[in-house]
C-alpha cells in the first residue's frame, strides 16, 4: 500500500511539473550522468537567461563560481532558496527549437556533495522548492529585462542629450557666422553703390573735360568694383550654406527632441 501511494504521489507530482513546464531531467556533465530539472522560457534570449540566472545566484545570492564543461557551476555553498544544506549548484542555458517555436532551455542541477543530485525520489521538499525557482524564473528574466531596457533607455537619453548640446553650439557657430556674413554683405553692397556713384561722377567729368587720367580712374574704380562684386558673390554662397547648415541643424534638433520625448515616455512608463 505504501508503495501504491508512493508510486501515486510520484505520478500526481510528475503530472504538477509537466502541466508546470518543469520535469526533472538527466544531463550529462562531461561523461558524468546526472539528475537535475528543466524547463523552458520563450521571449528571451539563451544570453538574457543566463545573465539572470548569473545575477541572481552571483549578486543576490553571493554564491561564487566557474563556468565548467558549458555549465555554471557553483560548490559547496548554501543556498536558502533551495534548503539549509551547502549545495554544489549546475545550471546552462542553450537555444532550443526553430525559429518560429524557438525557447531558452534551462538546466539546473542541485546536488548534496559527491554527484548525489536532488530528485523528487530522495529529497521532494528541496525539490519543490527547486521547482519554485524554476517557475519564478521567467518573472525574473522579465524584471532583468526591464532593468538592461532602464540602463539602455538611460544611456540612449545622455547620448541623445550630449548630442543636442553638440548640435546646439554648432547652431549657434553657424548663426553667428550668418551673422557676420550678412554684415559683410551689407558692407560689402554699400561699397559696390559707393563705387557706383564714384565712376558715375567720374564719367560725368570725363564727359566734360575729356582727361585722360580721369578715364585711367575709371578703370581703376570699375576694377575695384568688379572685385567688390565677386567678393559679394562668394559671400551670398557661403550664406547659402550657412542657411543650409542652420536648416539642417533644426531638423537634427527636432529629431533628437522627438527622441527624446520617446524615450523618457519610455522609461516613465516601465519604471
Amino acid at each position: 500500500m505504501k508503495k501504491l501511494f508512493a508510486l501515486l504521489t510520484l505520478v500526481f507530482v510528475f503530472g504538477s511539473l509537466s502541466a508546470q513546464k518543469v520535469n526533472e531531467t538527466v544531463t550529462l556533465f562531461g561523461k558524468e550522468q546526472l539528475t537535475g530539472f528543466v524547463t523552458n522560457i520563450t521571449q528571451a534570449s539563451s544570453e538574457i537567461v543566463e545573465q539572470t540566472l548569473v545575477n541572481k545566484f552571483e549578486k543576490e545570492f553571493a554564491l561564487k563560481g566557474s563556468k565548467k564543461k558549458g555549465y555554471y557551476v557553483y560548490q559547496n555553498q548554501p543556498c536558502p532558496t533551495f534548503g539549509d544544506a551547502r549545495y554544489d549548484l549546475y545550471f546552462k542555458t542553450e537555444e532550443v527549437g526553430k525559429k518560429k517555436n524557438r525557447s531558452t532551455q534551462v538546466t539546473l542541477v542541485v546536488s548534496t556533495g559527491n554527484q548525489n543530485c536532488i530528485s523528487f525520489s530522495n529529497d521532494p521538499r528541496t525539490s519543490r522548492n527547486i521547482v519554485n525557482f524554476l517557475e519564478t524564473l521567467p518573472l525574473n528574466v522579465e524584471a532583468y529585462k526591464k532593468v538592461l531596457r532602464i540602463n539602455e533607455l538611460k544611456s540612449e537619453i545622455e547620448a541623445l542629450e550630449k548630442d543636442r548640446v553638440s548640435v546646439e553650439k554648432d547652431q549657434e557657430k553657424a548663426q553667428q557666422k550668418v551673422n557676420q556674413a550678412n554684415e559683410d554683405m551689407q558692407l560689402n553692397v554699400a561699397q559696390v553703390e559707393a563705387k557706383t556713384a564714384e565712376i558715375t561722377k567720374l564719367q560725368e567729368n570725363y564727359n566734360q573735360t575729356h582727361n585722360s587720367s580721369i578715364k585711367e580712374q575709371i578703370s581703376k574704380v570699375a576694377k575695384e568694383k568688379q572685385t567688390l562684386q565677386k567678393s559679394q558673390s562668394s559671400l551670398q554662397k557661403s550664406l547659402l550654406k550657412l542657411n543650409e547648415t542652420l536648416h539642417k541643424n533644426d531638423k537634427k534638433l527636432e529629431e533628437i527632441q522627438k527622441n527624446l520625448e520617446q524615450k523618457r515616455a519610455e522609461l516613465q512608463r516601465i519604471q
